[in-house]
């Protein structure tokens, strides 16, 4: 469930989205933000290290205009997608693959998927990805993320999953 915070943007969301051809999307848009920040913060979709970034610092939470973090997110979304070949809002499989690509960096990732030739998401694949993104990097045990984001030192391996929960197409 999207809370009241996300849902306070929805129309914001909507004209940026329009502006982008991503009108069908609204609502993942919605769940990749709850995913993201709850819509807390200015930069509630989390885009500030993203390529669309570029009047803020590229650091966690560089962005301090809601409005562009939602229109660099949305951007930053619209390239993943188009990168895993989404063909609609009910093309989950393929959204899971652009979500994945959201956190991980789309460009990387995609390299990643398509040199292995791997053509759907798991967390095997997200895991072996991070694990090479990370430099084998491990998270400790007691780091709060390795059990929410994965063992890995890189993003989160179960992303597509964690947005999903508040999607429904």
């Amino acid at each position: 469930m999207i809370n009241s915070a996300c849902e306070s943007y929805r129309s914001d969301v909507e004209q940026v989205a329009a502006k982008y051809d991503m009108s069908a999307y609204v609502d993942l848009i919605l769940a990749l933000m709850m995913q993201e920040s709850s819509g807390q913060g200015t930069d509630v979709m989390q885009s500030s290290e993203g390529a669309y970034n570029t009047q803020y610092p590229q650091t966690p939470n560089g962005i301090t205009d809601v409005d562009y973090s939602i229109a660099c997110g949305i951007q930053e979304l619209k390239y993943s997608m188009t990168k895993a070949d989404v063909t609609g809002p009910n093309d989950i499989a393929n959204i899971k693959l652009a979500l994945q690509g959201y956190n991980f960096g789309a460009d990387v990732y995609f390299n990643y998927l398509e040199k292995n030739g791997i053509t759907s998401w798991s967390e095997e694949s997200s895991k072996a990805f991070a694990e090479i993104a990370s430099g084998e990097t491990e998270r400790s045990k007691e780091d709060p993320l390795y059990d929410t984001a994965g063992p890995w030192d890189y993003g989160d391996q179960y992303y597509p999953e964690h947005v999903l929960r508040y999607y429904h197409s």
